[in-house]
């Protein structure tokens, strides 16, 4: 009688000993982005929700290959890639009424897609201090950030030092229940009590309304968000809608000159 063979272990700490030399990572020095990045004084914040909060979220094509250069060693670019602006209107906040805007780049860190804040752009300085210091968002505050919302269309509009920086668009909606959105979290890099790191910024979505649409890209100057090498090349997809939003606690944070896979640390 032959012995059986021991079971095979997988999925387990030893799965992965190492990255194969094909392998593409981010290739931007991190000490360039820790110049102005947000500080975090710790990184136990709680939850916070905002209700029937106004968003709207743009996808489009950037070269194939350029994405390398725009993003730290931690994090993995896709391909093909994208750059993600998201606006957000919050109506009721501790700080009265909010409107932020986004400029994101859609990476893996690890295996998980997140999408990496480049710089964002705020109408309130107050949430501004409170989201850099407790999720590590990296806010400007600017002359007019608008998100409008009508029954056929929804304008994201950023203008700054008298220049419009932004404007998205998302037309010819079509109602949907906003379980299919793709609403990744953030990665936001900040000075951190462990040191500089990646801050995983999650949230979770309750909608009220939701929609598909086709995506318009009117204005985008990328030297104004701090970043000359992204270029959009074809707008890709489109949703807006009306939830109750929560910015989750912080669950984990990255080295920013590994790659997450290895360089990762629970928080809680």
């Amino acid at each position: 009688m032959s012995e059986t063979a021991a079971p095979k272990i997988t999925g387990s700490s030893e799965t992965i000993k190492h990255i194969a030399g094909y392998a593409e990572f981010g290739k931007l020095d991190p000490e360039l982005l820790l110049v102005d990045a947000p500080v975090m004084p710790n990184l136990d914040v709680e939850p916070i929700t905002f209700e029937r909060a106004e968003l709207i979220q743009v996808f489009a094509e950037i070269p194939m290959g350029s994405l390398e250069e725009q993003i730290p060693p931690a994090l993995a670019p896709t391909n093909p890639s994208f750059v993600s602006w998201r606006g957000l209107h919050l109506p009721e906040t501790p700080w009265g009424p909010v409107t932020i805007a986004e400029t994101r780049l859609v990476v893996r860190a690890g295996f998980r897609p997140r999408v990496f804040l480049i710089e964002g752009r705020t109408d309130n300085a107050e949430p501004a201090k409170a989201l850099a210091e407790g999720w590590g968002y990296r806010l400007r505050v600017a002359d007019r950030v608008s998100l409008r919302r009508w029954a056929d269309e929804t304008v994201l509009e950023v203008v700054d030092e008298g220049q419009t920086i932004l404007k998205v668009r998302m037309v010819e909606p079509w109602p949907t229940n906003g379980t299919s959105f793709g609403l990744n979290a953030n990665v936001n890099i900040a000075h951190t009590p462990l040191g500089p790191k990646l801050v995983q910024a999650g949230a979770d979505w309750t909608f009220h309304s939701a929609e598909l649409g086709r995506p318009r890209i009117h204005a985008f100057v990328p030297e104004a968000w701090g970043r000359g090498g992204v270029v959009p090349t074809y707008p890709v997809s489109a949703v807006a809608g009306t939830a109750d939003v929560t910015f989750r606690e912080i669950k984990f944070v990255s080295d920013v000159s590994q790659p997450a896979l290895f360089g990762t640390t629970a928080i809680r």
